[in-house]
């Protein structure tokens, strides 16, 4: 479902600072940012995902829009499994 761009597996759980390209299926390409030793994880696409990771969970803090205004949207059904392969072990709703 998803493919990595960089040549990197990740077997390990990716940093802090690090920043990935995730191609999805539909041919668009997610951004993703760790900050804050996993304690922050960005998604970025059309829409701008703000997670907050306590443990193995990542816990939805906002969703902004293009204009980086704050929207209340459905999670789309990718970001899940995206999420898992970065180690955690899901969206704590």
């Amino acid at each position: 479902m998803l493919r990595v761009q960089s040549a990197a597996d990740y077997s390990t759980k990716p940093n802090s600072g690090d920043e990935l390209s995730v191609d999805l299926e539909d041919g668009r390409t997610a951004h993703i940012e760790i900050t804050g030793n996993r304690a922050r994880i960005d998604v970025r696409l059309d829409r701008h995902w703000i997670f907050g990771v306590n443990g193995n969970d990542a816990k939805l803090v906002m969703v902004l829009n293009e204009n980086e205004q704050r929207v209340d949207d459905d999670l789309p059904r990718w970001i899940e499994p995206l999420l898992q392969r970065l180690g955690l072990e899901g969206i704590d709703t």
